[in-house]
């Protein structure tokens, strides 16, 4: 059973990839995979993280790194990520939080997203 669920899809010009379960070294390479997926098609991308229960720093380095991939080529990344959520307290402890793009849920990154020209 796999420790990570990658959804994707897009609506009109936004990217949507719903993450769920643990993001680590074992399963990096989806969510690469899905964020570079998005960058020719859409010119802005939800990453919503609400439902991840765990990440570490692989994962942490790859949605940076995607994040500055896909503004070099003009697309936005926003995160949907509930305040009071381990992944929020590790970016805030981290001070990843200002490297990012984050709105506390899908809808508000979704209404963000669609302000992106």
């Amino acid at each position: 059973m796999p420790r990570v669920n990658v959804d994707r899809d897009v609506q009109g010009s936004v990217g949507l990839v719903t993450l769920s379960g643990e993001l680590d070294l074992a399963s990096v390479e989806e969510l690469r995979a899905a964020l570079g997926d998005m960058a020719g098609r859409a010119r802005a991308v939800v990453v919503d993280v609400s439902r991840v229960s765990f990440i570490d720093s692989t994962a942490l380095a790859a949605l940076l790194a995607s994040n500055d991939e896909l503004s070099s080529g003009g697309v936005a990344m926003i995160v949907a990520c509930p305040p009071a959520s381990a992944v929020r307290r590790l970016l805030t402890m981290t001070s990843l939080d200002d490297r990012l793009s984050l709105t506390a849920d899908r809808p508000g990154a979704l209404a963000r997203a669609q302000t992106v020209h």
